[in-house]
């Protein structure tokens, strides 16, 4: 019998404080079916007013305001700008750093660890902003955190580091950290000896960094803002634009008006992507737009095989760009050999998707000047994510479709500076030029043996070889996979450290000695010595400005900035001249990254001009820094998943009441459910074969080699859903993930497409 690895935690039911084994009963009922306009209008004051959220917002995205925490969709600076530029998911992260709420030492005095293991993320994050330094002492015997002076703090950070093997520390960054605070975080790891900086791009959007590294010279996208407004046809892939970056939708209109068309490739139909009301106009607010022109419903992890089916198809059609093929490109014919040879109906299987539908695709390809590819996380997150996004990079290529007006790959980033935390040096295996510059700039020693990526930093923690783990923001405990192996991971170190503005799941799981350690929000007032401070941000685009926060609302708070604090225990651990300084004047960080980074030449000086500055982008330019110069056409194999009977593919999505690990609410609009998450979407023909019905109560197993992880009591929904498959909420899914189940050559966690089986419990939900 297979060994079940069972969730023990019971902090990830969708019901406040419920253990998991009680089903938290969701509504289902209407669902919304077109996104933004009043509704989201609505909405988003909702969040935004009770919460004091209102002035910042008037000025946010837009010059000398505050960047946006949470998307990196661009700010329309060299277009027209809109009156106000936030969505309605803007508006509730916004609210989580404005909220009155605190969570002070009466918080913490009630509730001990053990208790905060009880409650969900989304009753965490309502507690509201974290008021001091905290510490928990498991040796004390106390199961509580209790208040610590910032001096103690640091001083206990000193010296666990300083004993501490490099090797076995880990410095984990939230991509919401800015440019300032990344860059002195990975110099705080390195000065320590260390390149284990893994970030939450290992876990999202890695397979794309390392499939356009490869084949176009730059692991980044390649568009601009007016690419995307003015091109002819853009093929959106794995996206759910009204969610997760909901300004978008107002580009796609523009789009739109401009006579482009719309390809979109998703297992679930996506509100935002079938009909829009731009909030911006009176007339978009009542006239829906449709965005889709061909709405193509793919398998889970069918992506790959579509484009070869694309691919092929424009082969045998000769609707190539032979110009671009022979002057910019290598193995074109290695690549038309393998894609003539492929069988089509093993095609068609693997994508789900018919030779007429590709047809019509391709009919729209040939009719177009210029052509986008966008895409998510619905294709970074699967075993062949890099094999798929290179045959992504193979239809631009064929095509002609990069560095020309319109044209190009668009990776549509998550967190807001994601991207820069990268740029600037977040990453375990920067290379030489970078590590040299560093070393050169700051006068010590720093280490080039590759460090740990999120998943071998996990896997390291969970098999007892690290001591020390520092979360530059995020909820690493939520966010990452098999959620069972990282609390237990979590709790077994040495010590642990989060810079943090509210409580979250990762608290929860303190190491023996564990610091929580309270900052300023990017919207919060920071003033230094050499007065008020900005950071700087990079966009999805490759566009870094600033960012001014005004609040003076939590001043009265014990809270410091995290350049501060990251600068503080550099200077108190190792004793370098340069720590205060860059604590005192922001723009001393932004001389180093001058320094030590290629593209920021006068930094400080171009952050001044609204809209900041472009960085240099070889593929915009048709210039591919690969290893012959061109770029690289490649043959990728076609993998259709296998899947036994009685069992289905699972995706984690998120809901439109959350970014990322942050819950705002318990409702999904878009999706018609109501007041629970613990919901599992399946087409209605794989409910009837597996002998369930709609309001089915479910626990869902997945399938590894290691034994098998419950996630118990879902309830099924019948939904328009890709035959074979089914999509439950993250953080609820990420326990049924398998650490050491991860994509080929990026690492990064299989969400996308796990193997799964439902049992069903025998009854009903409650109606």
């Amino acid at each position: 019998m297979a060994k079940v690895l069972r969730q023990k935690s019971s902090s990830l039911s969708g019901a406040e404080g419920a253990n998991p084994t009680a089903f938290d009963n969701p509504k289902v009922g209407h669902r919304v079916k077109v996104a933004a306009g009043p509704g989201g209008v609505i909405h988003a004051m909702q969040h935004a007013i009770p919460a004091r959220g209102l002035l910042p917002l008037l000025t946010m995205n837009k010059p000398g305001g505050v960047d946006c925490p949470g998307c990196a969709w661009p700010e329309p600076y060299q277009n027209d700008m809109n009156l106000v530029e936030f969505c309605e998911n803007g508006a509730k992260a916004i609210a989580e750093e404005t909220t009155a709420d605190r969570a002070g030492a009466d918080f913490w005095a009630r509730y001990s660890v053990t208790e905060l293991r009880t409650k969900t993320d989304f009753w965490l994050g309502k507690q509201g902003r974290i008021t001091e330094p905290l510490l928990y002492d498991r040796s004390s015997g106390d199961d509580h955190y209790r208040p610590v002076s910032w001096e103690k703090a640091f001083a206990l950070i000193a010296e666990q580091l300083q004993r501490t093997d490099p090797q076995k520390a880990v410095f984990y960054t939230s991509g919401r950290a800015s440019n300032e605070a990344a860059y002195a975080f990975q110099l705080l790891a390195r000065r320590l000896g260390s390149n284990n900086l893994p970030d939450c791009g290992n876990l999202c959007h890695e397979s794309t960094g390392v499939a356009l590294k490869e084949v176009a010279g730059l692991g980044k996208g390649s568009i601009t803002m007016s690419d995307l407004e003015t091109t002819d046809l853009l093929i959106s892939v794995g996206q759910n634009p009204g969610t997760n970056h909901p300004r978008s939708l107002t580009s796609f209109k523009k789009m739109k008006e401009n006579g482009g068309k719309m390809v979109v490739l998703n297992p679930m139909p996506e509100t935002g992507l079938m009909a829009f009301r731009e909030p911006q106009s009176p007339m978009g607010m009542v006239v829906p737009e449709k965005l889709a022109d061909e709405y193509l419903q793919v398998r889970l992890d069918g992506d790959r095989a579509f484009f070869q089916q694309l691919n092929k198809e424009l082969i045998l059609r000769d609707a190539l760009d032979h110009v671009f093929i022979d002057k910019f490109t290598s193995g074109f014919e290695q690549l038309k050999e393998h894609l003539l040879s492929l069988d089509d109906a093993e095609l068609e299987v693997g994508s789900g998707i018919s030779a007429a539908q590709v047809a019509r695709v391709a009919d729209l390809v040939e009719r177009a000047e210029s052509a986008i590819v966008s895409w998510t996380l619905g294709v970074t997150q699967h075993r062949e994510s890099v094999g798929t996004l290179r045959e992504i990079m193979n239809f631009l290529f064929l095509t002609g479709n990069i560095g020309k007006p319109g044209a190009g790959s668009a990776p549509f980033r998550g967190h807001s500076n994601v991207q820069g935390n990268r740029t600037v040096g977040i990453w375990e295996k920067m290379p030489e030029p970078f590590l040299a510059a560093v070393e050169e700039h700051f006068g010590f020693p720093v280490p080039r043996e590759h460090g740990l990526d999120t998943v071998k930093a996990l896997r390291q923690m969970r098999d007892g070889g690290n001591r020390f783990f520092m979360s530059l923001g995020g909820n690493l405990v939520r966010v990452a996979s098999d959620t069972a192996a990282c609390e237990k991971a979590m709790s077994s170190q040495e010590m642990t450290v989060h810079l943090s503005t509210k409580p979250n799941g990762s608290h929860a799981w303190p190491g023996e000695k564990a610091l929580i350690l309270p900052v300023r929000a990017r919207t919060d007032e920071d003033i230094q010595a050499s007065g008020p401070q900005k950071v700087t941000v990079e966009n999805s685009f490759g566009v870094v400005s600033a960012s001014v926060g005004k609040r003076k609302a939590n001043n009265d708070l014990d809270l410091k900035s995290e350049v501060d604090i990251i600068c503080s225990v550099g200077r108190e651990t190792f004793g370098d001249d340069f720590w205060q300084p860059m604590i005192d004047n922001y723009a001393l960080i932004r001389d180093a990254i001058e320094a030590t980074v290629p593209g920021f030449e006068n930094y400080n000086e171009r952050i001044e001009k609204p809209g900041g500055f472009y960085l240099p982008n070889g593929p915009r330019e048709r210039v591919f820094n690969t290893e012959n110069g061109k770029a690289l056409l490649t043959v990728n194999e076609t993998n259709v998943l296998d899947l036994p009977a009685g069992h289905l593919l699972l995706s984690t999505v998120r809901s439109h009441d959350q970014f990322n690990s942050t819950i705002y609410g318990l409702d999904d609009r878009y999706r018609g459910v109501r007041q629970g998450r613990r919901v599992v979407f399946m087409h209605r023909d794989d409910i009837a074969q597996l002998g369930l019905q709609d309001g089915s109560l479910v626990d869902i197993v997945s399938v590894w080699e290691d034994g098998e992880r419950r996630a118990p009591n879902f309830r099924v929904i019948e939904y328009d859903h890709a035959r074979g498959c089914c999509s439950v909420y993250l953080p609820e899914g990420n326990v049924l993930v398998p650490l050491d189940s991860a994509a080929k050559g990026s690492n990064t966690p299989v969400y996308k497409s796990v193997l799964v089986r439902l049992e069903s419990l025998g009854r009903q939900a409650e109606v």
